[in-house]
């Protein structure tokens, strides 16, 4: 099993621009809600998935924390990837389903589990900054037992 990749770098940058961002309650993917239907979506859109109304959608943060859909292991990786690694679906609020890394250490999510997100280093190359994103592991669970 891959094990958990280090924090974020200071000298990194995102791996797709605009994907995320951070406030006082930690990091989130920035989704877009469409203001005809309420349709939610990866990324804002100018023509909503759902209901195909021409709008610019409004700005939402979402991913926070979600549940680990499936998951495999990629053994041989693009350069800059440490294999092996995994990666999956989690399905978050407003029944958005991201594509990200899943932690596959020990303490990895299983399938079904409630996930957190993180940002973390995913790709380091030998020239440039490392490249920082989605990164999934298995919520922390709360006093009362429950994640």
């Amino acid at each position: 099993m891959a094990e958990t990749r280090p924090a974020a770098a200071a000298t990194s940058r995102p791996i797709w621009d605009g994907l995320f961002d951070t406030d006082a309650d930690g990091p989130y993917i920035i989704g877009g809600r469409c203001e005809a239907c309420g349709g939610m979506a990866l990324a804002t859109r100018s023509i909503c998935p759902h209901c195909h109304v021409a709008s610019p959608m409004a700005a939402a943060k979402i991913g926070r924390r979600g549940t680990l859909y499936s998951a495999t292991i990629v053994h041989q990786g693009p350069e800059g990837f440490a294999a092996p690694y995994r990666i999956g679906y989690v399905d978050i609020e407003g029944a958005v389903r991201v594509f990200a890394h899943i932690d596959g250490g020990p303490a990895g999510p299983a399938l079904g589990a409630p996930v957190s997100l993180r940002i973390q280093t995913l790709r380091t190359k030998p020239t440039g900054p490392a490249e920082i994103g989605p990164f999934y592991v298995a919520a922390p669970k709360s006093a009362g037992g429950k994640p």
